[in-house]
Formats: structure tokens, sequence, C-alpha cells
């Protein structure tokens, strides 16, 4: 299992956001320290303050020179012709210096209503410009000099450059809610980030199209075949006792549940593409004030102590899941800071080097009984 780590600079009131976005680089650090596998921001844009990162491709330069083992993996780029796939070859093989290698590129299509109608979007061709756009970027950065004639470029002969530091093109992994997109990756032979909003059920459905699919991967030329299944968790929060724990997580990630219910509700109206999404809605149903209830019932929270996280990790490990992407925003950079080193200390521990975990007290046979999980 592996664990990456989520931020979309969700700002709380009073905050502003110049300061969140130095504050996401220190835990950015941070979770370089404490041993995450992976980091990253999605891009957004006319969502804040609940995500106020609409230039990531910029903040990742800062964390790149920030951070030193950590893998740097875009959560998601946009792949539709306002970022067109030139300027993102570029600006993923800029990345791919500055961190000498550590670059994963995370792909999606969009999802957000607000982008649609601003950057004047066919929500009907999303779909078909989002492989398009991925096909040339691969092309841009695996060929020398590359041409490209489709539906939505016409490129002459270009040369790209820079060109990536590692020697071969990074795991390719796409941004998923609906069935149809973890087939089309299964297809594809690229790693599928599952980010449905909806019920465990769901997800297993999403999980075995995606392994089925899987079983017959092309990948694109030039590429290899990643075939993780990584899970967006969106409430996390990690505490001494999952009392504090839920505490601690109420406003963020009940405000997050709704807010996504909005969101989502707004995409759904523009296209049938997206008409599914409209049932986020009825996950949530008439519980959405009811955070224990929710981390019990919905595979997209993960809010309790330790144990309460590793158990629920267990569960995922034994659908086929490989990789749990956590958004622990909007607590405050300080409880941030302070789930972040709980995982680092006793989460993370238990899947990468269990045997090094101290099991037992050393008081207890002197009657004194030590409390565990401290920071």
């Amino acid at each position: 299992m592996k664990f990456g780590f989520l931020t979309e600079g969700d700002t709380p009131p009073g905050a502003s956001a110049a300061n969140r976005l130095h504050e996401v680089i220190r835990e950015a650090q941070f979770c370089d320290e404490m041993n995450f596998d992976f980091w990253g921001s999605s891009e957004q844009h006319f969502t804040d303050p609940v995500a106020t990162i609409s230039a990531p491709e910029v903040l990742y330069g800062a964390v790149a020179q920030a951070t030193s083992r950590i893998k740097l993996r875009s959560m998601s780029t946009v792949l539709l012709h306002f970022n067109h796939p030139i300027r993102s070859a570029e600006r993923l093989a800029t990345l791919d210096i500055l961190s000498r290698g550590r670059m994963q590129f995370g792909t999606a299509r969009g999802n957000n209503a607000g982008a649609v109608k601003a950057f004047e979007i066919d929500a009907d061709g999303t779909r078909g410009e989002w492989l398009e756009t991925l096909e040339v970027i691969v092309k841009a950065l695996t060929t020398h000099e590359m041409e490209h004639h489709g539906e939505f470029y016409n490129i002459e002969p270009t040369i790209v450059c820079p060109r990536l530091y590692q020697p071969q093109f990074p795991e390719i992994h796409v941004a998923a809610t609906s069935l149809e997109t973890h087939i089309e990756a299964g297809k594809m032979g690229i790693g599928v980030m599952n980010a449905s909003p909806f019920a465990w059920d769901y997800l297993e459905d999403c999980i075995k199209a995606y392994r089925d699919a899987l079983k017959e991967a092309k990948p694109l030329p030039g590429v290899g075949i990643t075939s993780t299944i990584s899970l967006g968790v969106f409430g996390v929060h990690c505490a001494r006792t999952r009392a504090l724990a839920l505490e601690e997580a109420r406003p963020s990630s009940l405000g997050f549940a709704k807010f996504l219910m909005s969101f989502y509700g707004a995409i759904s109206e523009t296209s049938p593409g997206y008409a599914y999404l409209a049932g986020v809605k009825d996950t949530l149903g008439d519980r959405a004030d009811d955070l224990p209830y929710l981390v019990d019932a919905l595979p997209w929270f993960l809010v309790g102590a330790p144990d309460d996280i590793i158990k629920r990790i267990r569960e995922f490990e034994a659908m086929g899941i490989d990789e749990v992407i956590l958004r622990m925003d909007g607590h405050g950079h300080h409880k941030i800071m302070e789930s972040i080193e709980m995982f680092g200390k006793y989460v993370l521990p238990e899947f990468q080097n269990p045997g090094n975990i101290v099991r037992g007290g050393g008081y207890e046979e002197y009657g004194v009984e030590s409390p565990p999980y401290m920071l």
C-alpha cells in the first residue's frame, strides 16, 4: 500500500490565500519527512476558498525545490484545450528536471462547471479531448520530432524542449469518477485514481471494471503499463482518539461533502456524460450532518485514531486498492501538520515496516499505563 497526500489549498475563514500557499509547501516538506510516497494538488478554477490552487504547475516547482525524496504527482492536470498539450509537455519536463525525476503524471478530463463555461468547453466532448491531449503530450516527450493531426489539434513537425529527466515516460494516472473512465484507463494501461463520492458497492464495481479492462491493455506508444488503483479519500484526519478526530474534522469533512453535492450537481447538468454525478446527493441522503455515520458508511471518509485508520486501510487493501490518496485539507495548518505526523508515526509504518513497531508499553509492569499515540 502506498500513501499519497492531496491538498487543494482549502482556506478557512480569517486566513489568506497567500499564507495558505506557503503553508501548503511546508505541509509537502513534512510529508516528505514523514515518508509519504507521493504528494500532489488538483487543478481547480473558480472554487475558492474550498480549492484555491489554480496554477499547480507553479506550486510544483516550489515544492520540487523544498523536498528531496517524495514523488510529485499532478492530481490532476486537466487535459482540455486551455492546457495546450505542447505547453503541458514543456511544464511536465521542466518539473521532472527540477525534481530530478520525481514527476508522476496525473490527468483528468475535468468536472468543473465553472471552468466549462469560462474556458468555453464543449462538455459533450471532454472525454475525446482528454484522450487526444494525452496522446499529444506522450508523443511530444517520447519522440524527437513530433507532429499530430487530429480532431482537436493540428500540430506541424515540432521539437519540444526541455526533455524529461527520467529515461522513460513516467507513470500515467487518470482521475476517475465514472465506470466508463475506469474501463478506458484499464484498456489504455494507465493507473486509475478513483475519486467517486459514492458507496462501497460502486467502488467495488469500479475496481472490477478496471481490472477486467486491464487484462487486454494496449498502452500508448512510448509508455509502459501502470496498473495501480488509487482511492481518493476526501474527508481525512487522524488524532489520538476517534472522538477528537471527529471533532476536529467535522467542519471541513461535512462542509466538503456538501460542497461536492453542489459542485457535482452543477456539472451533471452540462452533459449526459456527467449526469451520473447528480447521485452524490442520494449517497449522503438525510445523513449529511452525521459525520460518525458517514465515516462508518462510506469509503471516502477516513477519520479516527490510528487504529481506526489502519483497520479501514486494511479493508481497502483487501479490495485490491494499491494506493490511498488522502485529502487532508481544511482543518487549519496546525491540525493538518499534526495529522500528517500521526499518519507518519503510527499509520504508514504498519504498512511500510511493521516489524519496527513497539506493541506494548514499558511501564505497565510497574502499575503505570502508557497512553498510545503521543506526538
